[in-house]
């Protein structure tokens, strides 16, 4: 009786471990310092996938069919790329888009193009980022609500935020809120990136 609840468990248990974060590669950074939920992080360049989010950022599915859609074949090779993690979202008020972020090594000239003229391909450069991590569900009021604890961080660190947030979610949606991984990201201003050695 109690090897059919165990052998549930470990399907369970291995169906979420390959379908979680953890079956992907991840954004390689560099953390410069850390307080606890609060991070400085050096990223080094990133070619990205986006797409419009033409009903803001409640109204995420189709952009990701559009980028998901891509790595599986609609681009000129019809070849698959990796999904990795995190999906990103650049909260833009008056544009906001989702990215996906290319695997690493493949240079913006060699990687393959989407068929779906609403995705694009380019290139972010490396840039230091403050980061507060957090768990939990995902709405905009929480979104704004961390932004507004990580830009206070930054302001009792003396560190100025150049550019608008970027929203990380590494886990699918089936993942409970209390194991999600998610993150707001801004850039530090050029000025302040000495102060964070």
């Amino acid at each position: 009786m109690i090897l059919i609840p165990l052998s549930i468990l470990i399907v369970l248990a291995v169906v979420y471990w390959r379908t979680s974060r953890f079956a992907y590669e991840s954004v390689p950074y560099v953390v410069v310092s850390s307080d606890a939920d609060f991070e400085i992080r050096d990223y080094s360049a990133l070619v990205l996938a986006d797409t419009p989010m033409s009903g803001g950022t409640q109204n995420s599915g189709s952009s990701f069919r559009r980028l998901f859609n891509f790595i599986a074949g609609a681009n000129n090779a019809k070849q698959k790329i990796a999904m990795t993690t995190p999906v990103l979202i650049d909260s833009e008020s008056s544009a906001p888009r989702m990215s996906f972020v290319m695997p690493a090594g493949i240079p913006l000239a060699e990687m393959q193009k989407p068929t779906d003229q609403s995705v694009a391909l380019r290139e972010v450069k490396s840039c230091r980022y403050a980061v507060l991590r957090f768990a939990g569900p995902i709405s905009e009021k929480i979104q704004n609500e961390y932004f507004l604890r990580l830009t206070t961080r930054m302001k009792a660190k003396g560190l100025e935020a150049r550019g608008v947030p970027l929203y990380a979610f590494y886990d699918p949606p089936w993942t409970p809120p209390f194991l999600r991984r998610n993150e707001v990201l801004i850039q530090i201003a050029e000025k302040d990136q000495k102060k964070v050695q």
